[in-house]
């Protein structure tokens, strides 16, 4: 029988952090005074980039945007890094 070679490739956090947070609430407060049904959309985006050898950065982008109509109540951008 042959060996197999089981490695496990694992990684350890080095770091955890957030590089950005974007709040914007353009049309408020009247936008907060009609019927309240907003449309709700969420993007989430990755990013990666080697920093050194085996050292990676890995960004998280989350954006939150919620309208009425035509109009936007409010749009939430974050950014949350990782040094892995």
């Amino acid at each position: 029988m042959s060996e197999q070679n089981n490695t496990e490739m694992t990684f350890q956090i080095q770091r955890i952090y957030t590089k950005d947070i974007s709040f914007e609430a353009p049309n408020a407060p009247h936008v907060f005074q009609k019927d309240w049904q907003p449309e709700v959309k969420l993007d989430l985006d990755t990013a990666s980039s080697q920093l050194a050898d085996d050292v990676y950065e890995v960004v998280l982008r989350v954006t939150v945007t919620a309208s009425l109509g035509e109009e936007t109540a409010f749009l939430c951008e974050v950014q949350q890094g990782g040094i892995f």
